[in-house]
């Protein structure tokens, strides 16, 4: 994620620390305060840690169109990004994004039930592709093997699905309080 570089230069020269003093206090390495520094890249444990330094937000540091990409978008939008990365089977999906979609699904099969079962198959198997790479996310995303989708085949054995996809992110997130041992 990008940050302000320099904003975090700004608030480590109002300290009157060198790099080497910042790296020391956050409990990074002083290569990742010069890259910080010089390309705003860093991780969530980096912003985290740097944010605990200079007592601000995490979100403070964060430039402005990585902040609202850190915020949930409305239900609307998750709908639309999953049909735009619908055959995308890596990376991550959150629970609100997994859910939102499931929610989607469910209503326009409903809706699609009552017009014609016919215009259900139909949306079906519009609908599959763009379900099935979100239920792959968000299991990558909850450290789960990809594979338990395969229980929707297994009667009630989606009920075994959803159990993974509420569980937690395996990733972490902003919002998300550093652990001890978490700090790169």
């Amino acid at each position: 994620m990008k940050i302000n570089a320099e904003l975090v230069k700004k608030l480590r020269t109002d300290k009157q620390w060198s790099q080497e003093q910042l790296a020391a206090a956050c409990g990074l390495n002083l290569r990742t305060i010069q890259r910080l520094e010089n390309t705003g890249n860093a991780s969530i444990e980096s912003v985290r840690a740097l944010a605990a330094v200079f007592a601000v937000t995490a979100n403070s540091l964060l430039l402005e169109h990585e902040v609202s990409q850190v915020s949930s978008p409305n239900p609307v939008t998750v709908v639309k990004e999953c049909f735009i990365q619908f055959a995308d089977f890596s990376g991550t999906a959150s629970k609100y994004q997994y859910w939102w979609f499931l929610v989607f699904v469910l209503l326009i099969s409903a809706l699609a039930e009552i017009i014609s079962p016919v215009l259900r198959l139909f949306v079906t198997v519009l609908i599959l592709l763009p379900f099935l790479a979100v239920g792959t996310r968000r299991l990558n995303d909850a450290g789960q093997n990809v594979w338990w989708q395969m229980m929707y085949l297994v009667p009630f054995g989606f009920v075994v699905v959803l159990f993974f996809m509420a569980k937690d992110s395996i990733q972490p997130t902003l919002s998300t309080p550093p652990r001890a041992d978490s700090r790169a």
